[in-house]
């Protein structure tokens, strides 16, 4: 027990020399302006499509690193119980990877595919040289953290979009988007002089490392692990249209969670049996596919919720509107304003007149229980401030963005053609 409390001291001491130490905190303002830079992104794009101005990108960036932080603690314990070592990784050839593959589609700018194609060049021509394991480990535990950011902070801030469905109708939606700034601690392995060895140390169990280091230790040397302070930047990306982003948001954190932990599993297993190498760096880019297929397939099967036959849907409210005052959310449907039925947008726009003075809504919300609410408005209406849904064959909506290679071979078979 003294022993964790000795190691739970130097985790702190290295955090604290991580914010207190100038390079570590330039490379922390680095990736929060990478952050940053993102979030400024989706407030152009709210502003450019809805005139919608409800978010500040400098305090989600701020808000993104108190749950990376959070995050990098978790990933912190998981490095540290389990051994696993970033000098045994292979983390440039990794980022290298993922770069790479950035340019067939943004999508695959994913550590599972880098980490999958990197173990699966090593173990068929023997270069570059790492530890497999250790690699698939580090995947697994930095998806396991991502989906624990995932579920309770994925669903927060949704933007709202417009999308074209398979039948052809235009619907609404929401994009989820989040990234997280991750100050985190890593281990090293590193081969030391025994007789210079005048620190202290602090004895761990026998059965530690799991993973044990590939490093090459010299006669007269010892391997030692060193705390070593990181910072990542983990992101998160996904649609819905079926169902409220929060659900949505779970349920892929969800998965998410159980992929990591057969994708950790299977890196343990691979560590103690060199044969069995294959099934993660298999499972680590085929299993993240399946999940995201799986994804799009669902929504593709199941109904598009954010419409209405009769009625006009919110899909969002704009900040210090009359719809935020009366709590209108996604979902409501305005159904009548003061007894007055409103079938459609053109409705909703002419009983809205300018001597509208104290009107009563009757609103109808599907995700709600009781379903049907009334809610009141005190004073004169000005723009109600919501963001409806879209009429079914309306030519706005969002198209998913192709990758450098994807664009340049699509135009290269329509030359053909």
């Amino acid at each position: 027990m003294n022993n964790i409390w000795e190691l739970t001291k130097f985790v702190l001491q290295t955090f604290a020399l991580m914010i207190t130490d100038l390079q570590y905190v330039l490379l922390i303002a680095v990736v929060f302006i990478l952050v940053y830079r993102q979030y400024v992104k989706v407030q152009q794009y709210e502003q450019r499509v809805f005139r919608l101005n409800r978010i500040n990108p400098f305090m989600e960036t701020v808000t993104a690193l108190v749950y990376g932080l959070g995050g990098g603690v978790v990933a912190t314990i998981f490095f540290i119980a389990l051994g696993v070592s970033v000098s045994d990784a292979g983390v440039a050839y990794l980022w290298l990877a993922a770069l790479l593959l950035m340019l067939i589609h943004p999508r695959f700018l994913c550590f599972a595919y880098a980490g999958g194609l990197v173990s699966l060049v090593s173990l068929i021509t023997g270069y570059p040289k790492l530890n497999i394991a250790t690699l698939m480990a580090l995947v697994a535990i930095l998806h396991l953290v991502e989906a624990l950011l995932i579920f309770v902070d994925g669903h927060h801030h949704p933007s709202p979009m417009y999308y074209k469905h398979s039948d052809g109708r235009v619907v609404g939606g929401f994009t989820l988007q989040k990234f997280w700034p991750m100050p985190t601690i890593a281990l090293v392995g590193a081969s030391v002089l025994s007789s210079s060895m005048d620190w202290q140390s602090i004895a761990m169990p026998d059965w530690w490392p799991i993973f044990q280091s590939g490093l090459e230790v010299p006669p007269d040397y010892t391997l030692i692990h060193v705390l070593f302070p990181l910072v990542v930047a983990l992101g998160y990306s996904d649609f819905v249209r079926s169902e409220l982003p929060r659900t949505k948001a779970r349920r892929s954190a969800g998965l998410l969670f159980v992929y990591s932990l057969i994708l950790l599993g299977l890196a343990i297993l691979a560590n103690s049996y060199s044969g069995l190498l294959i099934l993660p760096v298999i499972f680590a880019p085929i299993g993240h596919e399946l999940l995201i297929y799986w994804g799009r397939k669902r929504e593709d099967r199941r109904e598009p919720v954010f419409h209405s036959d009769h009625g006009v849907m919110v899909l969002s409210v704009y900040p210090n509107s009359p719809a935020e005052a009366m709590g209108l959310d996604a979902g409501d449907v305005i159904k009548s304003i003061n007894g007055a039925e409103i079938p459609d947008l053109p409705a909703l726009i002419n009983e809205l007149s300018p001597w509208l003075i104290d009107p009563v809504f009757v609103v109808e919300n599907q995700f709600r229980t009781p379903t049907e609410r009334v809610v009141e408005y005190k004073g004169k209406v000005p723009p109600l401030g919501i963001v409806p849904t879209p009429h079914p064959k309306q030519g706005f909506y969002m198209q998913f963005k192709e990758g450098f290679l994807q664009r340049k071979f699509r135009q290269w078979r329509a030359k053909g053609k």
